[in-house]
C-alpha cells in the first residue's frame, strides 16, 4: 500500500512540475518580441553562416553530455545509461530553471530516478555543480587577472602576444584542475560552517573520480564560452577582436554573481556583455547574441526536460 502511495506521490509531482514548467518557458518565450526582432535577424546571419549556427545547436548536446557523464561518475552507478542520465539532467534543468540558485535540480533528479536515494542524488549533483562553479570562479579571476594586467597594452601587446597568455593561462589551470580537490579541502576550513558544508560533500569522493569530474567540467565551461563567443561574431560579422575572448569569462564570472532564477537572468546576461563587448559589438548583435544562447542552453533543454518528466511515468525503472 505504502509503495503505491509513493508511487502516485511521485507521479503528481513529475505531472506538476512538468506543467510548472511548460508554463514557465511559454511565459518567458512570450516576453519576448521574437517575431519583429529576433526571427527576421536570426534567418539573416543564419542564411548568411549557415554552418556556424549548425556548429553551435551542436555543440548544446555535448555541453549536457560532459554533464551527465560528470553526474554518472559521481553517482558511482554502473547500472544507469548514459542517455538515461542525459534526460535525468534535462529534467532537473526544467526545474531549475525558475527556481532561485536552480534549487529545484536536485527535485528534478531524483524524482527521474526513484531507484537511488534522494541525498545521494542530492550529494553528486552538488558535488557536480561545485566542480563547475570552481570552473567559473577560477577561470573567471585568471581572466580579470589577464585582463587588468594587459589591457592597457591591448592594441600594442597583445594583438602580437597572446599566445603567451594563452600558454600561462593553460598552465594555470593545468594547476588549478590538479589542486581542486585542496582547494576544496581548504574552503571548507575557512568559510562559514553553512557554506563549508556544502565542500565537505566533495570529500566522499578521491582524487582520481573528483578529478575526472572537474576536467569534464573544465571542457563543459569551454564549450558554452566557445558557443557565446561564436554567437557574438556570427551576429556582428565577424567584427569582434579574437583576443576579447579573454572577457567571456568574466562574463559568467559577473552573471554567476547574481542570485536569480537561471531563465529570468536574460536582462542582466545582456547588461553584462553590453558593458565588455559594447565598444565592439552593436546592441542588437548584443541581444540577438544572449537571446540566442539562452534558447538553446536553457529553454530548448528544458522543454526537452519538462517533456521527459511527463513520459517518465510510463517508463520503466
Amino acid at each position: 500500500m505504502k509503495v503505491n502511495q509513493y508511487t502516485n506521490i511521485y507521479t503528481v509531482l513529475k505531472w506538476g512540475f512538468s506543467i510548472l514548467s511548460f508554463l514557465f518557458f511559454y511565459q518567458s518565450i512570450n516576453e519576448l518580441d521574437w517575431d519583429s526582432h529576433f526571427v527576421p535577424l536570426f534567418k539573416s546571419a543564419f542564411k548568411s553562416y549557415p554552418l556556424g549556427f549548425i556548429g553551435v545547436f551542436l555543440m548544446v548536446i555535448l555541453n549536457w553530455n560532459f554533464e551527465a557523464m560528470k553526474f554518472k561518475i559521481l553517482l558511482k552507478s554502473k547500472s544507469l545509461s548514459r542517455i538515461r542520465l542525459f534526460f535525468t539532467v534535462l529534467g532537473g534543468t526544467a526545474i531549475s530553471n525558475f527556481t532561485p540558485a536552480r534549487s529545484g535540480e536536485y527535485i528534478g533528479r531524483s524524482l527521474l530516478l526513484r531507484g537511488i536515494h534522494p541525498i545521494r542524488v542530492t550529494i553528486a549533483t552538488v558535488a557536480g555543480n561545485l566542480a563547475q562553479v570552481l570552473m567559473t570562479y577560477g577561470i573567471g579571476l585568471l581572466s580579470i587577472f589577464i585582463v587588468y594586467v594587459f589591457f592597457d597594452f591591448y592594441d600594442q601587446w597583445a594583438d602580437q602576444n597572446s599566445y603567451i597568455l594563452a600558454i600561462i593561462l593553460c598552465f594555470l589551470l593545468l594547476l588549478f584542475i590538479l589542486l581542486s580537490k585542496r582547494i576544496i579541502q581548504l574552503l571548507s576550513r575557512v568559510l562559514p560552517s553553512k557554506i563549508s558544508s556544502f565542500f565537505k560533500l566533495v570529500q566522499h569522493y578521491n582524487f582520481s573520480v573528483y578529478g575526472r569530474v572537474v576536467f569534464l567540467s573544465f571542457l563543459r565551461y569551454c564549450v558554452f564560452s566557445a558557443q557565446l563567443f561564436i554567437l557574438l561574431q556570427l551576429f556582428s560579422d565577424f567584427s569582434l577582436p579574437l583576443n576579447l575572448l579573454w572577457l567571456v569569462p568574466v562574463a559568467f564570472l559577473l552573471q554567476s554573481i547574481v542570485p536569480i532564477p537561471a531563465i529570468s537572468d536574460i536582462g542582466v546576461r545582456v547588461g553584462v556583455c553590453g558593458l565588455l563587448f559594447g565598444d565592439y559589438v552593436s546592441n542588437i548583435a548584443l541581444v540577438q547574441s544572449v537571446t540566442c544562447l539562452w534558447a538553446i542552453n536553457l529553454i530548448l533543454p528544458g522543454v526537452i526536460g519538462s517533456f521527459f518528466l511527463l513520459i517518465s511515468n510510463f517508463i520503466k525503472e
